[in-house]
């Protein structure tokens, strides 16, 4: 059950907060060009050999069975994939016992 949440009618969007210090009101900003920002640095970034290899290991496909994954999604789409609430309950438990340990 969720309770509802209750708003004080004194309340108020924003709040503004105070440093103790006077500030002056900024200026806005002068509208750039997409992309672009005034003093910034470029960053340069360099991948290892091990991460240049990696994506060539992903051309054979996703590192799951897709097939599987198909055949569980029409399943459930269908009302047909079997549920043993049984095993679910002793994973949970043990689970629990793991953390509670």
């Amino acid at each position: 059950m969720v309770d509802p949440i209750k708003i004080s009618p004194n309340a108020s969007a924003t709040r503004s907060v105070s440093s103790g210090t006077p500030q002056t009101k900024a200026a806005p900003a002068a509208p750039q060009k997409a992309g672009s920002v005034a003093g910034a640095k470029t960053d340069a970034v360099s991948l290892s050999a091990t991460a240049s290899t990696l994506p060539g290991e992903l051309k054979a496909g996703p590192p799951f069975d897709t097939e599987a994954v198909n055949r569980i999604k029409n399943q459930l789409a269908e009302g047909n994939y079997p549920v043993d609430v049984d095993k679910i309950t002793d994973s949970l438990f043990q689970g629990y016992m793991e953390l509670a340990g």
